[in-house]
């Protein structure tokens, strides 16, 4: 998927990504899949992902960050978060 001028990207829930990281130590592992969104997975952080393709479709992989050399976005959604909105300081009197 080719970046467009002024297009920034974030990991969406529903959007499609090829992840590839750590196996053993002669190897990667090649996820393709939507993405569920973050999960806690001991200490560190986690991303959980529908598997979409193979033997094991519809199988969710839990992937600790630390592990992930690169994503590659196959289908990005749109991303429907809103821009915060400001707060109005309280005041007490």
């Amino acid at each position: 998927m080719k970046k467009e001028e002024g297009e920034t990207y974030s990991l969406i829930k529903g959007s499609v990504y090829r992840i590839v990281s750590a196996g053993n130590s002669d190897a990667q592992i090649e996820t393709e899949g939507a993405f569920l969104g973050y999960v806690p997975f001991g200490d560190e952080s986690a991303i959980s992902v529908r598997l979409t393709a193979g033997e094991q479709k519809g199988t969710v992989r839990i992937i600790t960050c630390n592990s992930v050399f690169y994503i590659d976005v196959i289908k990005q959604e749109k991303n429907d978060r809103k821009d915060p909105k400001e707060e109005k300081p309280a005041f007490y009197g």
